[in-house]
């Protein structure tokens, strides 16, 4: 059995006091020392992805370094809602998926794990509005086809943004091939991925939006993650996300 620790985060792209938010995101980072992790509104006119690739590298020590692989979104959001892979392990592909609706996208990057097992994880970020049920459940539809197009794989992990609370048909139609990681270690989704106080000005009500869903491997541990304050403002978080990491065994 081979160990892999995989994560997501929903970055806020640059604002809600970015620049005071990027150490925290980069402390937490090398504590957490994900394998692999998802990011979603990931800030392309700041190159803020490779801001935080390079600020993460340059505190691993000897440590296999990071590389970054981005997917930005068509149309009007590509330049400030841009998902992205960060990967210690060697990648073997990468490819991405235009839902070809509100400009949402997913990508895949298939890794190749210490024992040459290879592992298939994709990211994704889906329709916002909560009341946008259906379109989710849409999209969702089309990730699920996608992920089935591609063999190969030992395992597969699913995460990201999905904008869907619990009691979603989006949500059924992922548990349908694959477990949530963290309701498989906890017996239960967290209480919520979202908001936190970097948030001032949205009024949607508070739930789990984040997940990580597996396939083909055993979930180990699983929690929540990028989810402590500035000790000296507790206002100030990683992100307005909480993130999710998994330490999963592949077979």
């Amino acid at each position: 059995m081979t160990e892999v620790k995989v994560a997501t985060l929903n970055l806020f792209n640059k604002v809600g006091r970015w620049g005071e938010r990027m150490p925290l995101v980069v402390d937490q980072f090398v504590e957490l020392a994900p394998d692999v992790i998802g990011l979603q509104e990931v800030d392309l006119t700041i190159d803020q992805g490779m801001a935080l690739c390079r600020a993460v590298n340059s505190r691993v020590g000897e440590s296999p370094r990071y590389w970054i692989y981005h997917m930005t979104r068509p149309g009007r959001a590509a330049h400030f809602l841009a998902n992205a892979f960060m990967s210690r392990l060697p990648a073997e592909a990468h490819e991405g998926l235009d839902y070809l609706t509100f400009e949402s996208v997913a990508h895949r990057l298939r890794v190749k794990l210490p024992d040459g097992k290879l592992l298939d994880c994709y990211n994704t970020h889906l329709h916002y509005p909560p009341e946008a049920v259906e379109e989710r459940l849409a999209q969702a539809k089309k990730l699920r086809v996608w992920v089935d197009t591609w063999k190969g794989a030992n395992a597969v992990v699913v995460s990201g943004d999905f904008n869907a609370y619990p009691g979603e048909p989006t949500l059924d139609l992922m548990k349908e091939k694959f477990v949530s990681a963290h309701e498989a270690a906890n017996g239960r989704e967290p209480e919520k991925t979202w908001p936190t106080p970097v948030n001032t000005y949205d009024p949607s009500p508070p739930g789990t939006l984040d997940y990580i869903f597996v396939d083909g491997a055993k979930v180990k541990s699983a929690s929540l993650a990028f989810d402590k304050p500035h000790p000296l403002d507790a206002d100030l978080f990683p992100s307005d996300h909480l993130g999710l990491v998994a330490v999963l065994e592949v077979g």
